[in-house]
């Protein structure tokens, strides 16, 4: 990392030099073959004091609470709602009093139809009002909703959130029944002579207008309620523990590095690099180029510390003048969530962290560093926080780790902004096609109730649809699977690394229809129809927890089990080593699982991983692994299939051939074949009965197996006069026949040849 100042040995600013005043961190690589970073926290005070009777990670954006901008729209809203209101009612309601004070007075005589004009207008005029006092009592249904069936269930606030969000249309369902039970009140400023009259057409379609309404407005609230579970029953089950848990290690971050600015200010001599990458100065990229020719950098550093400060000063000015907090960019969360966003300043971000509260002459951060920090008071509070860095539960945590957690958090917002834009694009398409799918059926009714000859015709049109429907059932079929994988079954989310046909796969969008891969190997761009996806077997590999990998090889057929037992020995010293335990978990199990036609052994090994195959460190890990079992069998050894003997006519093992007479062979194969009768459980010629006999045999089974006895005994001796005679033949051919031993391997060498 460039800079302007001379560098300083990092020894020298572990071991506290004071007079140090220019300091430039060259490395911080902790690899095993250079020197391990050390930590920089010198002092032991407690820096973090919680709110009292509120843990320390506790976040103020949890559910059931409110934001301070919350709270205030929220007493405008229940405190000035009768204010609010009178401005959008008012001016309408005044405007509608003209002409019905017009036909209560100057045109009391106008009538239409033998009903007077007056009973109309009064009528619209309370249709208005009507119309707000509904929204009313749709904006009150949640609450009387969670207020008598909260008393049922606690986690019935989700279904108060879908009434707060159809307010519309319930307002309209309930203005529609007002409409039409309140069209009679227009008859009530006429003669009873023209209310019951049938030729008044206007007044009978009013009727029928709300008649229809009411059909309507309740299938439109129904789609939007169906529309609305989806989408809060979706995010509710995918994203909400996510979310929560998200929240939760950013304010466990927050609290870090307000701890770090304590220790270490901002912009100190230890940590300018890192500030300045954290906090995402646009001149960083100017000053490390000047930096690289050697110039002074100072003033470009001077100017990024008073923007910062510049914006915080009218950030301030500004929640002063609107009576809002609108949030400071010098706090630690809008500092955090900012470098979250690159991954530049992640890795500054851990470094500082990790570097602030390890003690000076270790490499690691521990359980005690946090407790120093936080305070014995706190130990509660420091064990949480440890234990949500320490991922991997070994005790310790190393600057790579840091480093990898805080990209992996930012990694993961990033995704899930994805892929929660993904999803509601597919739930708005789906609202779309649904609202479509109402306005033909708000059509049908309407023509329904207005069109007798329509109506008379319905089993006509029914047909039609009918055949209509086999059309296009292909494409409805198709919608439905898509909808269902999506919202029902969702095998995964935007980022998520999948495997699906034995293809390593990562999603990288998400559509109603279809989504959008990228494949490992060769970042090719993959799309597959939610339909067909639906029949594959998809693994998820990032939804997984800690994973085992399986490795099968074969050794040669002499291994003992001892050599086995040692080999399972070396595995378990090298899972368990210091540099390994972060990765690993020291369960490994050697199973023999094949003996590969009685010429070698087939093994197969198990291991165990601390996290999933999404991490990027898993082919480092499995690299590792495989180079050490190879290694381990050579220490004990263990052979290869075959075994490890040199090849015949190596200078190891040299071939010769050797010529003995006839008589000396034919001894020989007479010995073999002895040697090779006297090893057999059961000798050739044993009698059948005799390897069946077995005490409390029946009489009836025994004559029966002595008589199979007899045949067997017949056919051995036939048998042994063909033998006998092939004998005589073979000692024919071998006097014109000399035999030749070759090394370990015996053949003929004919009198042509000779």
């Amino acid at each position: 990392m460039g800079s302007d100042t001379a560098a300083i040995p990092l020894a020298d600013l572990e071991a506290g030099v004071k007079n140090a005043t220019k300091v430039t961190i060259n490395s911080l690589d902790s690899s095993p073959s250079d020197r391990p970073v050390l930590g920089r926290r010198q002092t032991t005070n407690s820096v973090l004091v919680p709110k009292e009777g509120k843990s320390l990670l506790d976040s103020d954006s949890d559910e059931d609470t409110l934001t301070k901008v919350g709270n205030f729209l929220w007493k405008i809203h229940s405190a000035n709602v009768l204010t609010r209101y009178a401005m959008y009612i008012l001016p309408f309601a005044i405007t509608l009093s003209i002409p019905l004070i017009l036909t209560a007075t100057i045109w009391k005589d106008k009538t239409a139809d033998g009903i007077r004009l007056f009973g109309l207008f009064v009528w619209i005029e309370a249709l208005w009002f009507a119309l707000w006092v509904c929204k009313l009592c749709a904006q009150a249904v949640p609450f009387i909703f969670q207020a008598t069936c909260g008393l049922i269930s606690s986690g019935i606030r989700k279904y108060s959130l879908v009434l707060t969000a159809l307010e519309i249309p319930i307002s309209l369902f309930l203005w529609s029944i007002v409409a039409y039970t309140t069209t009679p009140v227009i008859c009530k400023f006429g003669t009873q002579e023209a209310c019951s009259d049938t030729s008044n057409t206007w007044l009978a379609t009013f009727q029928t207008v709300w008649k229809a309404g009411i059909i309507v407005a309740a299938i439109f609230l129904v789609e939007k309620l169906v529309v609305q579970l989806i989408s809060v029953h979706y995010h509710r089950k995918q994203y909400f523990v996510k979310i929560k848990e998200s929240k939760r290690l950013i304010r466990l971050l927050d609290l870090l590095y307000d701890a770090s600015r304590a220790l270490f200010p901002e912009y100190c001599r230890e940590f300018i690099d890192e500030d300045a990458d954290i906090q995402g100065n646009t001149l960083t990229e100017v000053r490390e180029a000047m930096a690289k020719a050697g110039m002074d950098t100072k003033v470009f550093r001077g100017m990024g510390r008073a923007r910062d400060q510049m914006t915080a000063a009218v950030g301030a000015m500004l929640s002063d003048v609107t009576g809002k907090d609108l949030g400071s960019t010098t706090s630690a969360h809008a500092i955090v969530l900012e470098a979250l966003e690159s991954e530049k300043a992640s890795k500054a971000l851990a470094r500082r962290l990790w570097l602030s509260f390890v003690g000076q002459g270790r490499d690691v951060l521990l359980k005690t560093d946090l407790l120093e920090v936080l305070g014995e008071s706190r130990a509660t509070e420091a064990e949480d926080m440890f234990h949500e860095l320490d991922r991997d539960a070994n005790g310790d945590v190393s600057l790579e780790e840091m480093e990898l957690l805080i990209l992996g958090m930012g990694e993961e917002r990033k995704n899930r902004a994805k892929s929660l834009s993904d999803i509601s694009h597919v739930i708005g398409v789906l609202d779309n096609l649904l609202s479509f799918v109402v306005l033909i059926a708000i059509a049908f009714i309407y023509a329904t109730f207005f069109s007798k000859t329509f109506a008379a015709k319905t089993t006509q049109l029914w047909t039609t649809f009918t055949g209509l429907a086999f059309a296009i059932g292909g494409t409805v079929s198709e919608f439905l699977s898509c909808v269902m994988f999506i919202f029902v079954k969702h095998p995964y989310d935007v980022g998520d690394r999948v495997n699906i046909n034995d293809k390593h796969l990562v999603v990288t969008r998400i559509s109603l229809m279809y989504s959008v891969f990228r494949r490992v190997d060769s970042d090719t761009t993959v799309q597959i129809p939610h339909n067909v996806a639906s029949t594959f077997w998809i693994e998820n590999v990032s939804r997984s927890k800690s994973m085992h990998e399986q490795y099968n090889f074969s050794v040669c057929a002499g291994t003992s089990n001892a050599d086995i037992l040692a080999l399972r020995a070396e595995l378990e010293k090298f899972l368990t080593s210091a540099d390994n335990k972060r990765d690993y978990l020291p369960d490994v199990d050697i199973e023999l699982i094949g003996l590969g036609d009685l010429k070698q052994l087939d093994l197969r090994v198990t291991i165990k991983y601390k996290s999933n195959f999404a991490n990027v460190r898993h082919s480092i890990r499995r690299n590792r692994f495989m180079c050490e079992l190879l290694a381990a069998m050579r220490r004990i050894p263990i052979a290869p299939p075959g075994g490890s003997a040199p090849a015949l006519g190596d200078p190891a093992n040299p071939s010769y051939s050797v010529a003995v007479s006839d008589l000396e062979a034919l001894g020989l194969r007479a010995k073999h074949a002895e040697e090779a009768e006297g090893k057999k459980l059961f000798p050739t010629g044993a009698s059948l009965a005799s390897l069946l006999h077995t005490e409390g045999v029946s009489s009836a089974f025994e004559l029966p197996l002595e008589r199979v006895a007899s045949v067997v005994a017949e056919t051995g001796r036939r048998g042994s006069d063909v033998r006998l005679r092939r004998s005589g033949e073979s000692m024919r051919i071998s006097r014109e026949v000399r035999p030749v031993v070759h090394g370990q391997v015996g053949y003929l060498q004919t009198p042509a040849a000779r």
